[in-house]
This record gives C-alpha cells, structure tokens and sequence, in this order.
C-alpha cells in the first residue's frame, strides 16, 4: 500500500468516525432522551470497561484461557470484593496490585 493510500485510508476512517460520533449529539443534543435510551446508555460505561478486562484477564496468545493457577483472574475477584465492599477506587487499585503481585509470586 502506497503512502499516499494509506493516509487517505486513515483520513476516511477519521473522517467517518467523526461524523458518526456527531450525528449522535447532533441528533440528540437538543433533545431529552427516553427513558428506556437514557437508562441502556447509563452502562455503556461498565460494559466497555467489563470487555476489556474480560479480554486482559482471560485471552493468552489468542486463544480463550480459564486456568485455576493463572494469578490476574484471582487478582481481579480481590479486587472486585473490595469495590463492592468499599467503594473506594484508590484502594481497589492498591488491593488489586498488591493481591496480583502476591499471587504472581505464589502461583
């Protein structure tokens, strides 16, 4: 692929991008969501979030992975008692970090 090819390609993309993510405001950026719209987009958030630790945690070289003696998923359920429990975001990270590093030396 030519250089020039190439940065048109990435200036469609960009471009398509754009306009896909405005037309979403602008089409409802004067306008009161419904109820059933507002309340699905409240978790966009968690459920982005939710894959992309899904895919941290469970997928090694490509391949879909459960191991009992794999230490990120014990780590991840440490860390995800002690939001639930506290709610604190600073010391689910710290917990999460410290019960990944204890696990990594264990397992």
């Amino acid at each position: 692929m030519s250089t020039l090819a190439l940065v048109a390609m990435l200036a469609a993309v960009g471009a398509l991008t754009f306009l896909f993510r405005y037309a979403m405001i602008g089409l409802f950026a004067g306008r009161t969501l419904p109820r059933w719209l507002h309340s699905l987009c409240r978790h966009i958030a968690p459920a982005s979030f939710a894959a992309l630790a899904a895919s941290e945690l469970f997928i090694h070289a490509g391949e879909v992975a459960f191991a009992l003696a794999a230490p990120k998923p014990w780590a991840a359920l440490v860390a995800a008692v002690v939001a639930w429990r506290t709610g604190n975001v600073l010391a689910t990270i710290a917990v999460g970090m410290a019960a990944l590093y204890l696990f990594k030396a264990v397992l």
